[in-house]
């Protein structure tokens, strides 16, 4: 049925306005299509989609579907040659020409080559600077063009109409672009400068280039397209033989869509160059580049408004360029809405949820921040004030004396005003196992432990008369420190320790796995196994039914946590028991979340009762753990004062930033299920969970008892005149109170998952060390081992979010939530709510600095280096008495 409105607007609008506002819009969408996936397959989606879309236009062209050549509305630019090739004279104007030859496989190997930039690289972000280019090129090509000078006013016509105007507006948007480096930018050019060498072929000219052959590009589409596919298969083809065939299913729609838009963007940027210039493509692409920013993800406001402002000058240069008497022309104008509606919708998102967030009714945070500041104040407090109560406690902690030369250790530590006298229970914990076999027999255990292939350990021995620690390793050279560790700390203190020999872990993965007492049969038989790169959940948890080795890991003399009434956390996965949380036995869905379990770089187990010092060990597992060397002696892991600023100076988000350690990406398994990859996801917002992300809010007195369809009924107890709080599911996360970003992607035994990793998260190059310092929250979480950085994060005086499965030297001083704030190793589901309320509540914030500055005070008054020095100290004594030759078997003490 014939439509008259359909007619009013046809005749409101000029053909050559729609040919213009299509061919941006479908530009736009060629920039967003590939980022609405997060199918690992976009590299190869991405060149797949350049063969559809030329195989689209050649098909078009063949069968004169779209209608190639047609007139347009019959407006064009002053002075312009007409390009139809049925027109005469000029180069362009229809003279016979040369066959195109060479230059066709030029110009389908420049869109190719930009095709391929864009699918192993990344953006063109150097697309800004194609419109002054091109026009200078129209302008050399066409001497008696003469722009649109006379189309625009005056003022307008130096932005837009000039090569240096149309250079400023270029680089005014590329400014505007967040997430670029100069790196980038500078290797953007080559492929930009291949794709300006294609459209400026496409200018008729009536003045012949020697360098730039000319293409008539309606009646070269089709050879054109046929050279296209031809080498955008074989650059597929090197894609499916370098990194494996991707998942077609996955693949099928998504290229064939990008496909369709791509080929629908040159359609329409032909027929608007047609009768306008080819400047007009620089200017779409840069108008594309730049409305397509998506305001969701970035950093800063700043970041969020600049493309939106920028993309309003780039569609003025694209709308400067169209002849100004075109019907319609002004509606053009409605496309900044591309870029204004998703910041208008971001800006409402941000502001509903700071007016959301928890103020009213006590956070559960804060009842967890109050729990473990008395049970910090009731450490304190029990500490031992004399020799004698020291001796005492040690008896009725361990059921044992203390080791010799404990005097003068105390002497030290209370004369070095340490604040922990009492509280080594992990040292005890950890040589306690080794009890039950005599000094003798364990150096034999080390000699033979040492001698065995491949177990890489360091066999150090310590001499009390000289105070110096030498280590040695059948084949390497360097210790990692080791022995700059024990030299540096110990190496004044001659003639006070006894002559000590230890085996020393190389490794950043644990190493020890003992038998309970009930399956041991020969003491001195020990088992090693290379799990290396291949799930280790089963054998690290082999003894989880036997309740002797669930036991090693508790301390029953500083767990309080269990003691007080359950926190209502409102279905958040707070981590309201440390202990709890860390006991691999409670905890089967670990097995697919830390990397360490799941395919770590090195993880040589040794099963039997073999001393060795680890940084860093798992509930269920027995090694002896002492400082990281890195804590103390390498430059990168140390606090630095200098580089660090007040409080109130540091930035309101959350930062971090480092490589992609933890486990090895392989064909074979998920890197999405790793620790430091399923935390970068959720702080880039890349997989959120199928029901939202979970926060906390206020329902007032009212509606508390009625609950909306995305929330949970109010779980706490209120009475009916105080707001409840309830949880809510949401799929917003609040992009500017997050830097999280990867800066080395490796770790791969295949190309292919690092080439994914790469397209999947936002990356970004090297930051310098001590950026972290400027964050009023900063995260850390395990590596391949330990975290390195921890110590220098809470001397910061930033607010600390750690996550770790692994017990750490340190474990007996640092309360959690007094001095840093756990966080849950399953699905860290509370990040959002803890980031939210710590960085937009006013009690929030309080509570951030409070904490913030209680783990930087600690940490200076019981993390010196004296003090690790006297944990050493301590350290050595134990495991002195355990390799004394003369000491005989006992059995095994269990502390009750």
């Amino acid at each position: 049925m014939h439509n008259p409105r359909c007619d009013s607007f046809a005749a409101a609008v000029d053909p050559l306005v729609g040919a213009a506002g299509a061919a941006a819009l479908c530009a736009v969408l060629v920039q967003r299509l590939p980022t609405t996936t997060t199918s690992s397959s976009n590299q190869s989606g991405e060149v797949a989609s350049e063969v559809v879309c030329w195989a689209l236009l050649g098909a078009a062209k063949r069968w004169d579907l779209l209608g190639f050549g047609a007139a347009g509305s019959g407006a064009s630019l002053p002075g312009a040659p007409a390009t139809s090739s049925s027109s005469g004279g000029g180069v362009g104007g229809g003279a016979k020409r040369p066959r195109p030859g060479w230059s066709l496989w030029a110009v389908a190997a420049a869109v190719a080559a930009a095709c391929c930039y864009r699918a192993e690289v990344g953006m063109l972000w150097s697309v800004p600077a194609l419109t002054p280019l091109l026009l200078a090129a129209d302008k050399q090509l066409r001497p008696e063009l003469r722009t649109w000078k006379a189309l625009e006013l005056p003022a307008l016509f130096y932005l837009f109409g000039t090569v240096s105007g149309t250079a400023i507006v270029g680089l005014l948007v590329v400014l505007a672009l967040p997430g670029w480096t100069i790196w980038e930018l500078a290797l953007s050019t080559l492929p930009v400068a291949a794709l300006c060498a294609a459209y400026a072929a496409f200018i008729p000219r009536t003045v012949e280039s020697r360098f730039l052959p000319y293409l008539d590009v309606d009646e070269d589409i089709l050879q054109l397209s046929h050279r296209v596919v031809v080498i955008s298969v074989a650059a597929l083809s090197v894609q499916i033989i370098s990194f494996g065939v991707p998942g077609l299913i996955d693949l099928a729609v998504p290229t064939i869509l990008l496909g369709l838009a791509k080929a629908s963007a040159w359609y329409f940027t032909i027929q608007t160059a047609r009768s306008t210039s080819w400047c007009i493509a620089g200017a779409i692409g840069a108008f594309a580049l730049v409305a397509s920013r998506d305001p969701f993800i970035q950093l800063s406001e700043s970041q969020a408004i600049s493309p939106v402002l920028a993309s309003t000058l780039a569609l003025g240069q694209f709308v400067a360029i169209l002849p100004r008497q075109l019907r319609g022309r002004p509606i053009l104008w409605a496309l900044i809405l591309i870029s204004l509606g998703p910041y208008l919708a971001n800006y409402m998102a941000i502001t509903v949820a700071e007016s959301s967030v928890v103020r009213l009714q006590e956070h559960p945070v804060e009842t967890l921040i109050r729990n473990a500041q008395a049970d910090f104040e009731q450490m304190l407090q029990r500490q031992s004030k004399t020799y004698p109560d020291a001796v005492h406690e040690y008896q009725r902690r361990y059921g044992v004396e203390p080791p010799p030369g404990f005097q003068a250790w105390y002497e030290f530590a209370a004369a070095n005003q340490s604040p922990i006298i009492d509280d080594f229970d992990t040292i005890y914990l950890s040589v306690s196992p080794f009890w039950s076999i005599s000094g003798r027999e364990m150096l034999q255990i080390i000699d033979d432990a040492h001698n065995t292939p491949d177990i890489d350990l360091w066999l150090c021995s310590f001499s009390g008369d000289t105070a110096e620690t030498r280590c040695t390793h059948p084949r390497r050279g360097s210790d990692r420190h080791i022995g700059d560790l024990f030299n540096t700390l110990l190496g004044d203190v001659r003639g006070v320790l006894p002559n000590a020999k230890f085996l020393v872990n190389h490794l950043d993965e644990p190493r020890v796995l003992i038998p309970p007492a009930s399956l041991k049969k020969n003491p001195r038989e020990f088992k090693v196994s290379d799990l290396s790169e291949r799930p280790t959940w089963k054998a690290v948890t082999k003894y989880c039914g036997l309740q002797a080795q669930q036991l090693r890991d508790l301390s029953p003399y500083t767990d309080t946590e269990g003691q007080r009434p359950a926190v209502d956390t409102h279905g958040l996965p707070l981590v309201t028991n440390r202990s709890t949380v860390l006991n691999l036995c409670q905890h089967p869905e670990y097995a697919g979340t830390h990397g360490l379990f799941q395919a770590p770089p090195s993880f040589r187990l040794i099963e039997g009762r073999v001393p060795v010092l680890s940084t860093g060990r798992p509930s269920t597992m027995s090694d002896i753990l002492f400082p990281a060397p890195a804590y103390l002696v390498e430059p990168e892991f140390r606090y630095n004062a200098s580089a660090d600023i007040p409080w109130s100076q540091k930035a309101n988000h959350l930062y971090w930033a480092g490589s992609t350690t933890g486990a090895v990406s392989s064909t074979h398994n998920s890197w999405r299920h790793f620790h430091r990859q399923r935390f970068i996801s959720l702080a880039q917002n890349l997989d959120p969970p199928a029901e939202g992300h979970t926060y906390l809010r206020e329902v007032p007195p009212s509606s508390s008892s009625s609950s909306s369809p995305s929330s949970s009924p109010p779980s706490s107890t209120t009475t009916n005149h105080t707001p409840s709080i309830t949880p809510i599911h949401s799929r917003f996360l609040n992009s500017r109170l997050y830097d999280v970003h990867p800066t080395r992607i490796f770790q791969c035994s295949h190309p292919l998952p690092c080439r994914e990793q790469a397209s999947h998260f936002r990356h970004i190059a090297w930051q310098d060390r001590d950026a972290a310092l400027r964050a009023r929250l900063v995260f850390d979480l395990d590596g391949n081992g330990i975290s390195g950085r921890f110590h220098k994060l809470l001397a910061s005086g930033s607010l600390v979010l750690k996550q770790t499965l692994l017990r750490e030297w340190h474990d007996d001083r640092l309360v959690p939530w007094a001095h840093y704030i756990p966080v849950s190793v399953g699905t860290m589901a509370e990040v959002p709510e803890l980031v939210q309320w710590f960085l937009e509540s006013d009690r929030g914030k309080g509570k951030a600095r409070e904490v913030a500055e209680g783990g930087k005070e600690w940490f200076a008054r019981a993390m010196r280096e004296v003090d690790v020095k006297i944990y050493l100290w301590r350290l050595m004594l134990e495991l002195a008495r355990v390799v004394d030759e003369g000491r005989e078997a006992l059995a095994e003490v269990v502390v009750e």
